[in-house]
């Protein structure tokens, strides 16, 4: 199987690295083109629980050049996937599929959209953090779920799940639900993200005392009124319950969006707590608490330069 991977940031040069060592036809496209020239003549560092190495890929940007891709993953910032349809239509093959990965929610329609019937979608909790340009980290080994958004079990999604398990990253499932299972980490990545990255925590000081806990739980009662309403079946019984475990589980880590405000970079609270805000309105539901956290965080990108302190 031929994979092309979108956006050669920290997840995809983790997935990337894996998969090549892993045996598989692998090519990563990034629109950077200094990122390209670096790794082109260098390599990229690639260290954390699978090992510490440097991976040689081949890497473009220009996605012309992949030559048909069985498989494309989308791994890009939920902001750009509009911007990377291009790309998967030049690296993707006449019968090949697409896969997102990709946090929050709107990448499955996006996609679709474009590639009707082609797009498989998923979530992973593989764990991958950028050091610095040319050097990545494999944080953690994680989970991935996978499948078709009508919940059948296909013979082409049975190859990718079975190409993906060779990278040895932790188990992957073939799902009948995995729009559920997208929803599923909406809501943790709802209860987490923006709170802890106001507050400046690690992921597992959020719960660690009555306030952090009463936030998490406000914020999960809302996604639940949403997913209800939308007739949405969680891969969990107590989604509470999961988000805390989750904090205790990755209690050291910085999650992706504290990560993108420290970096300076744009953070997809556009497709986490304000596309919840946004799908309660439309539903006739209030949504008070997401809303008020998006406002805080898009004020947090607005306000970077003026920081006091």
């Amino acid at each position: 199987m031929r994979i092309a991977i979108i956006g050669a940031g920290a997840l995809g040069s983790v997935l990337g690295g894996l998969l090549i060592e892993a045996g598989l036809d692998t090519v990563l496209i990034e629109r950077n083109k200094d990122e390209v020239n670096l790794v082109s003549n260098n390599g990229y560092r690639l260290d954390g629980v699978s090992g510490d190495r440097t991976i040689h890929p081949r890497i473009v940007a220009d996605a012309s050049d992949t030559d048909g891709a069985d498989l494309v993953m989308v791994v890009v910032k939920s902001y750009d996937t509009s911007a990377a349809i291009g790309a998967v239509r030049e690296a993707l093959a006449p019968d090949g599929l697409v896969l997102t990965l990709q946090n929050g929610i709107g990448n499955f329609e996006t996609l679709n959209a474009a590639f009707p019937g082609r797009v498989l979608l998923g979530t992973t909790t593989i764990g991958a953090m950028a050091v610095e340009p040319g050097h990545f980290k494999h944080t953690g080994f994680g989970q991935t779920h996978l499948g078709e958004a009508d919940g059948k079990i296909l013979e082409r999604t049975r190859a990718v799940a079975e190409a993906l398990e060779k990278m040895k990253a932790g188990p992957v499932h073939l799902v009948d639900n995995a729009m559920g299972c997208v929803w599923s980490k909406l809501i943790i990545n709802a209860a987490i993200n923006a709170p802890a990255t106001l507050l400046r925590l690690r992921n597992g000081d959020l719960p660690s005392n009555e306030h952090g806990k009463r936030l998490i739980h406000e914020i999960v009662e809302e996604c639940l009124r949403i997913v209800n309403a939308k007739g949405i079946k969680l891969i969990f019984d107590d989604p509470e319950e999961r988000v805390i475990a989750v904090c205790e589980g990755t209690a050291g880590n910085l999650n992706s969006m504290f990560q993108d405000v420290l970096a300076g970079r744009r953070t997809e609270i556009d497709f986490i707590n304000n596309a919840l805000a946004e799908e309660a309105e439309t539903l006739g539901i209030s949504a008070p608490v997401n809303k008020t956290l998006a406002l805080l965080i898009k004020s947090l990108e607005a306000t970077r330069d003026k920081r006091v302190g």
